[in-house]
């Protein structure tokens, strides 16, 4: 016996509580046998992590579940964190994780080649962003300021210095 990934979803529609919501979920189907992995998103947290205990409630209450509806399904569950260096949600992600350091690949009229480089996100007007290259202990003041178009930025992670 298998289950859906249209299952787990609606599963976790009621197990799921703000500030904390779905990031990512992926079912893999093998025979008699279901990899399910979750990953979680904390609105309400600077880099969206959510704690270990977070992550065990999910886990505990979806198991509950699943045991009542399908008590023979053969299953590993796996559940977790976007983590830190998350991949960004273009363009939604530019908006809520404005002045943290990100690392973007974009494209740029300078070379044909994308371009790689970590930035802080300033601003975001209409279809343009506006970034501050990061230095790893350097303040804000006199840094130099670029701006990209929206369609330029291929992808996207959290940067996290340490």
């Amino acid at each position: 016996m298998t289950v859906s990934r249209e299952e787990i979803s609606s599963i976790l529609d009621g197990i799921l509580l703000l500030p904390v919501k779905l990031y990512s979920l992926k079912v893999n189907q093998r025979p008699n046998h279901s990899l399910i992995e979750i990953v979680l998103d904390n609105l309400e947290h600077t880099y969206g992590s959510v704690s270990l205990l977070e992550c065990e409630q999910v886990s505990r209450k979806l198991k509950e579940e699943l045991e009542r509806i399908s008590p023979d399904l053969d299953y590993t569950l796996k559940v977790s964190s976007a983590g830190a260096e998350r991949k960004l949600d273009l363009p939604e992600d530019l908006d809520r994780f404005r002045g943290i350091p990100v690392r973007l690949i974009f494209l740029s009229g300078e070379s044909e080649n994308p371009q790689e480089g970590i930035f802080r996100i300033m601003d975001r007007e209409g279809d343009q962003v506006i970034l501050e290259k990061f230095q790893k202990g350097k303040k804000s003041a006199g840094k130099k300021q670029t701006t990209l178009n929206l369609k330029d930025i291929l992808k996207g992670n959290l940067y996290v210095s340490i």
